[in-house]
């Protein structure tokens, strides 16, 4: 993890030094593999949409995002995210709640459709507040989740909301390691999200 911290101080006092330095821009994904599988809304009990994650301010960049204080956050001029953090973290959290809920119909969000079973569903919306490393060798993803419930006779109603803070000691050195245990956050909380909404009485 030094490595980390010393690429980020590294940056930081460069950041007004000589453009003639170059440097390879590294770019970073989640792994995220994709098992083939399919469902059929006949088969499952209801609707579930997955509105694009929300994050606070600079950490929607793709420039990878590193805490250096409490009130600053500095992001990553060469080790970059390869899709915009909201569209990332939308796909992924919608691929896991599909595979954890079975009796569900988990979609990303899509506009309300004219058939009546249509206009029945459950809607899933994220703020996230903390998305990055920090300089003491943790990722960090922290925010909250609001479920809502739409009926087209009763309109749509906030049915339960909850924080969430999730401080992690990160695997590996480097940015490589950075973005391994994020990735492992956002599966952790989405699986306990699957759990808290399948433990539910609605």
């Amino acid at each position: 993890m030094k490595s980390l911290f010393l690429t980020a101080s590294l940056l930081l006092l460069l950041s007004g030094c000589s453009s003639s330095i170059q440097t390879a821009t590294q770019y970073y994904q989640f792994e995220q593999p994709i098992g083939a599988s399919s469902r059929n809304i006949a088969d499952t009990d209801a609707q579930l949409r997955i509105q694009t994650v929300v994050l606070r301010g600079a950490l929607n960049n793709l420039g990878i995002a590193m805490k250096i204080d409490s009130n600053q956050i500095h992001a990553a001029n060469y080790n970059l995210w390869g899709e915009s953090p909201d569209v990332m973290l939308t796909a992924t959290a919608q691929q896991t709640l599909f595979n954890a809920m079975p009796n569900w119909m988990v979609i990303k969000g899509l506009p309300v459709i004219t058939e009546l079973d249509q206009q029945t569903f459950y809607e899933l919306e994220y703020e996230i507040h903390h998305f990055n490393g920090d300089m003491e060798g943790n990722a960090d993803i922290s925010g909250l989740w609001r479920l809502y419930y739409t009926h087209p006779e009763t309109g749509r109603r906030l049915v339960s909301i909850h924080n969430f803070s999730n401080i992690v000691p990160i695997d590996d050195d480097g940015y490589d390691g950075l973005v391994s245990t994020l990735e492992k956050i956002w599966l952790n909380i989405n699986l306990d999200i699957a759990k808290k909404i399948g433990q539910s009485n609605f």
